[in-house]
């Protein structure tokens, strides 16, 4: 578990200073999971394997996101920073889980694969090019 706490403190001072919180939002599970306590600006639940399963090894899994202003930037820009987290902490792919349509929509707009038509991966050096092309 203390080999996430890094990872964790990342993600918790990013969404501290992107939605001006004061206060720590992000907790880290016995069994590797990130998640934001609720609150009515974020929801955020983060898988941590480095096993396979039905998403590919060292990938940083994607069960819940959402904001609750919603298109205006917020998704693409936190996938951004994820992708920055993932290469610093050796991941190698970003999946999202069970996606809805809009999810859906919103990982094929950014390049992921479908591995079953709900759930999404995509290889972080594939998004690195997608964000160098914006």
């Amino acid at each position: 578990m203390i080999e996430y706490e890094e990872l964790r403190a990342d993600i918790d001072r990013y969404l501290m200073e992107r939605f001006k919180y004061r206060k720590s939002l992000v907790s880290l599970t016995i069994d590797n999971v990130i998640t934001t306590r609720r609150n009515s600006r974020i929801d955020l639940y983060l898988r941590i394997r480095k096993v396979e399963s039905l998403f590919p090894p060292y990938c940083l899994i994607i069960a819940r996101l959402g904001f609750s202003k919603e298109r205006i930037g917020h998704g693409t820009h936190f996938l951004r920073f994820l992708t920055g987290v993932a290469l610093k902490y050796g991941f190698r792919y970003i999946g999202i889980e069970c996606a809805n349509t809009k999810s859906g929509a919103f990982a094929k707009k950014l390049g992921f694969n479908s591995i079953d038509c709900e759930n999404y991966s995509i290889i972080v050096d594939n998004l690195i090019s997608y964000f160098s092309m914006e």
